[in-house]
């Protein structure tokens, strides 16, 4: 019985990865809070708010591309972070 376990959490683990791959998580290492455009690929653009030293998440499943200002950086479901640093976006 508990190889049936075992097997059970391996299948549901690697159901569940995928999923988690899809959000990205910005994370703000600036004393000041920053508003960024999210622009999602065949999605509706929309304006995410990070405070000063915290994070935020978004989904990037499909893509999508993130602008602070005059920095942009392209996402993929596979981007994991992308962090705040002196202004800029940074990968």
């Amino acid at each position: 019985m508990n190889i049936r376990v075992l097997v059970a959490s391996a299948f549901a683990l690697a159901v569940l990865t995928p999923v988690a791959a899809s959000a990205l998580t910005i994370s703000n290492q600036d004393k000041a809070p920053y508003t960024l455009k999210v622009s999602p690929k065949g999605g509706k653009d929309m304006t995410v708010a990070v405070k000063a030293a915290g994070h935020a998440t978004v989904d990037c499943k499909n893509g999508a591309t993130i602008t602070l200002g005059s920095s942009s950086e392209t996402c993929t479901a596979k981007t994991g972070t992308i962090s705040i640093k002196a202004g800029k976006l940074v990968m």
